[in-house]
């Protein structure tokens, strides 16, 4: 269960297309649910992005993945446990040779997650669907979303917060194709 995981836990998920024999590049949401018990009281944080030029669902949930370990060292988040739904994701990740991945594509998002996630003592674990409820949502309404030409807004509702400083740890963030929508921190 992932509630008895020690540490943060980053429920991450992508929304796209299905994958076609046309292998046609095309968008997709992202969404990450970050639960940070290491604060009293628990913190939670919703983001949202869009990403574009997506080859295939699994390097969607490899960008997801790769965002939320960038997002997690921004925000100095110690032992992250990466939560995603996709089990050949999970299987390359915590697989002892990550320079095979299962499609090349996704390689500059394995990397940047392996980079990222390497400093923390963070670890990526394989959840139900059913289990993924929260990230699963946050990515569909981001695809939903996808054309909007809003910026990116942020806002936190977290009561131990004088000073919310969500915003500015997400502003450097980048990743190759991705754009965040939207943060909210409670």
């Amino acid at each position: 269960m992932p509630t008895s995981l020690p540490g943060v836990r980053c429920y991450t998920d992508a929304s796209t297309s299905p994958d076609l024999a046309s292998n046609l590049s095309r968008d997709a949401g992202i969404g990450i649910f970050i639960v940070n018990n290491q604060v009293h009281p628990v913190q939670t944080i919703y983001i949202k992005a869009a990403m574009k030029e997506t080859s295939s669902v699994l390097m969607a949930e490899a960008a997801a993945l790769a965002l939320a370990a960038t997002v997690a060292k921004h925000l100095h988040l110690r032992q992250v446990s990466f939560l995603s739904d996709n089990q050949p994701l999970v299987n390359f990740l915590n697989n002892a040779n990550p320079d095979e991945p299962p499609d090349w594509r996704i390689k500059l998002c394995t990397q940047t997650y392996i980079n990222h996630s390497n400093e923390a003592a963070h670890r990526v674990y394989r959840i139900k669907r059913d289990q993924n409820c929260t990230a699963d949502t946050l990515a569909r309404q981001s695809f939903a979303e996808l054309h909007s030409s809003s910026s990116f807004t942020s806002s936190c509702s977290y009561a131990s917060h004088l000073q919310c400083s969500l915003r500015e740890a997400l502003l450097p963030v980048t990743l190759h194709s991705v754009r965040l929508l939207t943060a909210s921190c409670c």
